[in-house]
């Protein structure tokens, strides 16, 4: 047995041990603080912490807001007849479920390499379904996402109110797959939300940020807290930092989880 190398193992082991035990302290350390200037302005906390962002950047016109209530637009056979005579016009249009709208393009759209959300405005507003309603979300891989809107507030990763347009392999929107939440109601009373520096504050205290981290955007939508048979959605911070997004209920403060990817629809 080489009693040496051993030697060496347990001295490496430890130095690691020792530096991982280090940083866990200096983190402790760092939350305590946090809670230690609790009483003095948000902004001297995160200053402390070395949190940044961009003042001009952060909203400040959302002092309340409600719990709204929205139910799935069903389609019916009628109603998509008449559509494909008109709106609808040059697409094949299925239905799955009553609220999935499948459409395949008689005529297929070209984009550009490097998408651009304005290249679909036309076609989006023309020849959608209550296409305005529709905020860019991503472009990622072979799809293109949107996320409807209510009163100009995103409904985050919402597939109740969604929009897919799918591209295929020459760089063409072949195809697009629809869902659409409507009887959207406001809840109850206004309430007052929780403010984007105390947001981001909270993410450090409850482990979900660092010290010099970047906070690069800062947005209030909705994000669904409960759906059965309609949903039922929160007023959300979404904040971005080191190009992360968070999600945070800004009535309750409440730090969501999202699923890491949401079912899609394909047309068959």
């Amino acid at each position: 047995m080489d009693w040496s190398k051993i030697k060496t193992i347990f001295i490496i082991a430890f130095l690691l041990l020792d530096v991982y035990l280090i940083y866990e302290y200096i983190k402790i350390k760092e939350y305590q603080r946090a809670d230690e200037y609790s009483t003095e302005p948000t902004t001297k906390t995160l200053s402390r912490l070395d949190i940044q962002y961009d003042k001009e950047k952060l909203p400040v016109n959302n002092q309340k807001d409600q719990y709204l209530s929205a139910k799935s637009k069903k389609f019916t056979d009628d109603e998509i007849k008449e559509l494909e005579k008109g709106l609808l016009s040059g697409q094949e249009i299925t239905v799955r479920d009553s609220i999935y709208l499948q459409a395949v393009l008689v005529e297929p759209i070209s984009i550009k390499e490097e998408f651009n959300p304005e290249d679909l405005t036309e076609f989006l507003f023309n020849q959608v379904l209550n296409g305005a309603e529709y905020r860019f979300w991503e472009k990622k891989g072979n799809t293109i996402k949107y996320y409807q809107q209510y009163a100009g507030k995103t409904l985050y990763r919402n597939p109740k109110g969604e929009l897919t347009f799918n591209v295929n392999e020459e760089n063409k929107i072949v195809s697009y797959n629809q869902t659409y939440l409507e009887n959207i109601k406001e809840m109850d009373k206004e309430e007052p939300i929780t403010q984007p520096l105390r947001v981001i504050l909270n993410l450090f205290t409850n482990n979900f940020i660092e010290s010099d981290s970047y906070v690069s955007y800062v947005e209030l939508g909705y994000y669904t807290q409960l759906d059965t048979s309609a949903q039922l959605l929160a007023p959300t911070w979404k904040v971005t930092v080191n190009e992360e997004d968070f999600y945070v209920n800004a009535l309750d403060g409440e730090v969501i989880q999202p699923e890491t990817e949401t079912e899609e629809m394909k047309v068959e």
